[in-house]
């Protein structure tokens, strides 16, 4: 009886907190072989000032071509359709509704938005420890899944005056983001992504990350 009882004890007691060190780990671990990943995306913007909020959904495909650069097509759907893709020198953005396309010349802010976009997605503990002072908040599961959540503070001026902070909750199976969080104001202004059914794959080709525009595209170059 008293054996028993030990057992339902254990089952019953909770397992142990994660750690930086634990989280730090399983994202070495998948940086090890990250090659690339789909999932279901949901983007939330919020303005403080206004309180105001906006969701749209969509879906995201990321492939990190070699350290330190990535290429990823966003394709959201809801409420209004917009593409977006970038390939390391460009971010091309397509309003199908519309049917113009905007292409931003961004090789100049190459390295700092490649140390945003690609945060948390075949990066190592001691990438991220390079350009931000990391914080572990705690153990918070994203739409159902185990995670752990961090707090990151850019050391990159530039990159602060974007981002006053960012936090992941990094996945403990897959060691990458199920969710980021990049808060831009003060007064808490911030873009959140979360991302469902994420799967790790290496098969994606740069055709899959191009951008699918209709005949008579308008296309506009904005910036210069």
């Amino acid at each position: 009886m008293t054996r028993a009882l030990l057992c339902l004890a254990l089952a019953a007691a909770p397992l142990a907190a994660e750690s930086l060190a634990d989280a730090f780990a399983h994202m070495d671990a998948s940086a090890r072989t990250f090659k690339g990943m789909t999932a279901g995306l949901e983007r939330t913007d919020y303005t403080a000032l206004a309180q105001d909020t906006s969701v749209a959904t969509g879906d995201i495909k990321l492939r990190r071509v070699k350290d330190g650069e990535i290429h990823m097509l966003v394709n959201l759907t809801k409420p209004d359709q917009e593409m977006v893709a970038f390939d390391g020198s460009q971010a091309r953005i397509y309003f199908p509704k519309t049917n113009v396309e905007q292409v931003y010349d961004v090789s100049t802010k190459k390295d700092m938005i490649e140390q945003v976009m690609a945060l948390g997605f075949g990066a190592t503990s001691d990438d991220l420890k390079s350009h931000y002072d990391v914080t572990f908040v705690a153990a918070e599961p994203v739409g159902g899944q185990p995670a752990d959540h961090l707090k990151l503070i850019p050391k990159s001026k530039d990159v602060l005056k974007n981002f006053r902070q960012i936090d992941l909750w990094i996945s403990t199976s897959l060691g990458v983001p199920l969710q980021q969080k990049f808060i831009t104001s003060s007064s808490g202004d911030f873009h959140q992504f979360t991302y469902s059914g994420l799967k790790l794959t290496g098969s994606l080709s740069d055709k899959d990350l191009q951008l699918k525009t209709v005949k008579g595209v308008q296309i506009k170059q904005v910036g210069h």
